[in-house]
């Protein structure tokens, strides 16, 4: 393979980094070897190197570049629902889940967090919370931040254990996994999400 040269330093770490995820996404992080990414990237193998330092390294930046890509699906998309009329807050509220993880991304981003890799997950997620606290808000102005924390906890649990294990789960408990029942699901969040008031969610626990 012919190697391919780059205008920038960031032209050759983003040719790099859309190599390594599109190779792991073949054969999984386990088989994210440098010298495989610096073949399919069309780079020399000390290219690899020089812009991630190790193979621990270049699996970092995926992961931050992963996580990113996905705060900013999320963001966006709230910040959308946060700007819909009242009778499609429901169909925006939908779209912010489907913006999560579509196509491999959630599979990518899973890959990448068993795998070790360190990423800005805090941050990340004190965005997605701060704006979905914003959304609330603008719903019932009481709403707690702690409240919205939990929901969005609960929220990233059922959309990372769709991708681990979403389609026998269905199917042990009797649905579908096409399309169409995805959607339902999602939708059925979406009203759920946004029909609970803070009085629902409170327990007899203690903060903690």
């Amino acid at each position: 393979m012919a190697r391919k040269t780059h205008k920038s330093p960031e032209d050759a770490q983003n040719a790099i980094l859309d190599a390594a995820e599109a190779l792991m996404l073949e054969v999984g992080p386990a088989g994210l070897r440098i010298s495989a990414v610096a073949k399919k990237a069309g780079m020399a193998h000390p290219n690899i190197i020089h812009h991630f330092g190790s193979r621990q390294g270049l699996i970092n930046a995926l992961a931050d570049r992963v996580g990113a890509q996905a705060t900013e699906r999320v963001t966006q998309a709230i910040t959308d629902a946060l700007d819909a009329p009242i009778e499609g807050r429901i169909s925006a509220m939908t779209h912010v889940l489907d913006m999560a993880y579509p196509g491999d991304a959630g599979k990518a981003a899973v890959w990448l967090h068993l795998s070790g890799a360190e990423s800005a997950m805090k941050s990340n997620m004190e965005r997605i919370v701060s704006l979905s606290h914003s959304l609330r808000q603008s719903i019932d102005p009481d709403a707690e931040m702690d409240k919205t924390s939990r929901l969005v906890l609960l929220v990233t649990l059922a959309l990372v254990g769709e991708v681990v294990s979403g389609q026998g789960v269905k199917e042990a408990l009797g649905f579908g996994h096409d399309d169409a029942s995805r959607a339902h699901f999602r939708q059925w969040l979406t009203e759920i999400l946004l029909n609970i008031s803070d009085d629902q969610l409170n327990t007899s626990l203690k903060k903690q």
